[in-house]
């Protein structure tokens, strides 16, 4: 029965696969406390057992080297208890209780199920001895053999359930009888020299991005440098100017923004007249920044005549020649930029 529970458990054991055992490379140590019990119990042929008592507290401590998280190496010590027992011997009345007692090595297969808990298998040998109260004392080779499941507490403590089966302990000529012995266990374990897993470094938060800039520029061009008087047709050295009004707009990087080109007149000529021509000199200078690579859509054009005079009431009283002089700042053509500005990251 015993041997088919450990195949049972070992077939579960193999299924396993996971992470909680001691970290490599380290020692652990640990003590146990359970419940011993005796059976397979065969007597010698001049001993007849009538009554028996084979269940005892069994405990012992035990020492370990953790290879891997699989693969780990234990020595350990066991006090099984006695067992106990009457009847007769050559057909008279005889009690006796026989102890036993094994110091153990063992190799350790463990298999992580979950992060804190580790199913595992040992086997190995040891010097198993008993000791009669009545009889002769023996000792002998033990096969070892335990299925267990331990559980980590913390980083450093765990606890451990474990049943051990060993054989054999006497024999039928020195202390009169043979047995096996199984050991269901319960068990601290301290765990040496494990270290704290590194915590996570958080990745640096990202830079804000920048905030966009609103642009809301006014450029403004005297006409008398881009048309001669009464005309709407650029002069040859208008290119110079114009080109470096190109150059500001484009250094402002506008965002779906808009560029408005406004004519504006003196007050010399009839109104209408100087309407007509603002809105003529305005569309050229359109015309010429569209051609320099302003989308035409985000262009728009306006005359607004001789309205919002620069130098107001001030040039009276001239001649035509030096009031056309002083009314040059009137005659200009401003454009009005709009939009977001395309920051640089």
């Amino acid at each position: 029965m015993n041997k088919t529970l450990i195949t049972l458990l070992v077939s579960g054991l193999l299924a396993a696969n996971a992470q909680a055992a001691g970290q490599d490379n380290t020692w652990y140590g640990g003590a146990k406390l359970g419940w011993s019990n005796f059976y397979g119990v065969d007597e010698s042929n001049s001993i007849a057992i009538t009554d028996k008592d084979d269940d005892e507290v069994g405990a012992g401590a035990f020492a370990g080297y953790q290879i891997n998280q699989n693969l780990g190496v234990e020595l350990g010590y066991d006090y099984l208890g006695k067992l106990k027992y009457s009847g007769t011997r050559n057909g008279a009345a005889f009690n006796d209780s026989v102890q036993a007692q094994l110091a153990q090595l063992t190799l350790k297969l463990g298999f992580p199920v979950a992060d804190n808990l580790d199913l595992y298998g040992r086997v190995g040998g040891g010097y198993g001895w008993t000791d009669s109260d009545q009889l002769e004392n023996d000792s002998r080779f033990t096969f070892v053999g335990a299925l267990g499941a331990e559980y980590a507490l913390s980083l450093d403590w765990a606890a451990r359930l474990e049943y051990q089966y060993s054989t054999p302990y006497g024999s039928r000529d020195d202390t009169g009888l043979r047995m096996d012995n199984g050991l269901l266990s319960l068990a601290a374990v301290y765990r040496f020299g494990q270290v704290a897993p590194a915590l996570p470094v958080a990745a640096p938060a990202p830079a804000p991005a920048p905030e966009p800039v609103m642009v809301d520029k006014q450029f403004t061009l005297s006409s008398d440098v881009l048309f001669d008087f009464n005309k709407a047709t650029l002069k040859p050295e208008a290119g110079q100017a114009l080109d470096t009004l190109y150059t500001q707009i484009e250094e402002a990087r506008p965002k779906d923004g808009s560029a408005t080109v406004i004519g504006y007149t003196d007050r010399l000529g009839s109104d209408a007249y100087n309407q007509k021509l603002s809105e003529q000199r305005a569309q050229t200078v359109a015309d010429y920044l569209v051609g320099k690579g302003l989308p035409a859509g985000k262009v728009n054009v306006e005359g607004h005549g001789e309205s919002s005079p620069v130098t107001g009431e001030s040039c009276t009283n001239q001649s035509r020649r030096d009031l056309i002089v002083c009314l040059a700042p009137d005659r200009r053509v401003e454009v009005k930029v709009q939009g977001v500005s395309e920051v640089q990251q």
